[in-house]
């Protein structure tokens, strides 16, 4: 997260975030990693940290 949007409404950070993902979800499509292998990835992470 930019620096320069802490201490703002939670509602920019969301946004910033959500931007992210939108990134980072399209940079892989161009690689070819489809949304549903990584969905599937950050599960499994998520499971392994429980």
């Amino acid at each position: 997260m930019k620096q320069s949007n802490q201490g703002n409404n939670g509602e920019l950070r969301v946004a910033d975030l959500d931007r992210e993902w939108v990134y980072l979800l399209m940079a892989a499509k161009k690689m070819g990693i489809k949304a549903e292998d990584i969905r599937e990835f950050l599960n499994g992470k998520t499971l392994q940290a429980m």
